[in-house]
């Protein structure tokens, strides 16, 4: 009798020490892989949360959907997304988006780009849903009753600059599918980011009701919104006013912008990304022509941090402290924005963001 019930402990300390040893992410990782194979459409009930250091949060739920699509060259999936609390819904599918409002039917068609993901129902498609992390630092797996936690440490992201990159994911022990993300990085400027995914009623293939192809049907029943075209900006052929305003850098010093050379204005500010991404590229523009041209960037907001902003990036061209009254004169309701002004002092080209035209534009002004 004592032998057997030595035996019988041995086994079961056996299969006890196997269950351990599976608990690791090489397991983990084929059991995900296993049934995500076998599932081409999820749906479920989101909750994204974003935090930063000072305290600020935006908080957004709504109800998304996603199709797998292999081929698609932009998110490798197609989906829609709602937020449901102020009726704004997101569609992408075989390169092609609308942005929707369905509080009073009415819709538009959109250029395919990953900004999707941050516009109207966008926020609420997560986009790894069908895939976990391959390249990072370490990642130490645990558990509890209901699921597998996943925390990963990854490393600086130097071409991106992002730093301090952590993720911890909560896969449900039942059907290996993500039940919270969290996320938390420090970008190259600004506060720390914390990046909360909660994900609750999920469904999968058959037991989804509507597919995306009928939600894109569903706009028939809506009123497009036919996009015009902007109306050139009153300033443009037009000498520039008289403009004098704070150096960044010295707000007891006013600067009078010139044009005794041709001059590009750069309206910027802090938490523009786009506006942080180009300062290479204006700079340049600065470089190259630097006895033809005169650059100024002018930001109205967060003084203090666009003081350290642009000593961090190294950024020598002239910045000035402007104002909303200086942005409502220039209608520049969207950032960046830039103006090439002549030597003779007239505005001649409105740029709405960074692009190549910039340059090609300075070199004919140079020539005439």
């Amino acid at each position: 009798m004592k032998r057997t019930s030595l035996i019988l402990l041995t086994s079961i300390l056996l299969i006890s020490c196997k269950k351990k040893e599976a608990i690791n992410i090489e397991n983990i990782s084929k059991k995900f892989n296993s049934n995500v194979e076998n599932i081409d459409k999820i749906k479920y009930n989101g909750q994204l949360k974003m935090q930063l250091s000072d305290g600020n949060v935006s908080e957004y739920n709504g109800v998304a959907l996603i199709e797998k699509e292999p081929n698609d060259t932009i998110f490798g999936f197609s989906f829609y997304g709602i937020r449901t609390n102020i009726d704004k819904a997101t569609i992408y599918k075989n390169g092609v988006g609308f942005l929707i409002s369905t509080e009073d039917n009415k819709f538009k068609s959109v250029d395919p780009e990953p900004s999707l993901l941050g516009r109207y129902g966008g926020p609420i498609i997560y986009k790894d849903f069908f895939k976990l992390e391959n390249v990072y630092k370490n990642v130490k797996v645990s558990e509890t009753e209901d699921s597998f936690i996943l925390d990963y440490v990854f490393e600086d992201d130097l071409k991106n600059k992002i730093t301090q990159k952590t993720k911890k994911l909560e896969l449900d022990k039942k059907n290996f599918l993500p039940k919270k993300v969290t996320t938390s990085l420090q970008p190259d400027f600004g506060d720390k980011q914390t990046i909360v995914y909660v994900f609750e009623n999920l469904k999968t293939n058959e037991n989804i009701e509507k597919n995306i192809n009928e939600y894109i049907q569903d706009l028939n029943k809506f009123e497009l919104i036919k996009e015009e075209n902007p109306k050139p900006n009153a300033l443009l052929k037009k000498s520039l006013p008289a403009i004098s305003l704070k150096n960044l850098f010295n707000e007891n010093e006013m600067v009078a912008i010139k044009t005794d050379k041709i001059t590009l204005i750069d309206f910027w500010e802090v938490w523009c990304g786009p506006c942080i991404a180009s300062f290479p590229k204006v700079e340049d523009l600065k470089n190259k022509f630097s006895s033809n041209l005169n650059i100024v960037g002018i930001v109205s907001e967060d003084k203090e941090n666009a003081v350290k902003l642009v000593n961090k990036k190294g950024t020598t061209f002239l910045n000035l402290i402007g104002d909303k009254e200086l942005k409502e004169a220039f209608s520049v309701n969207s950032l960046p924005r830039y103006f090439l002004i002549d030597k003779n002092g007239i505005i001649q080209k409105e740029y709405h963001g960074f692009s190549d035209q910039i340059e090609k534009n300075i070199e004919e002004l140079i020539r005439k």
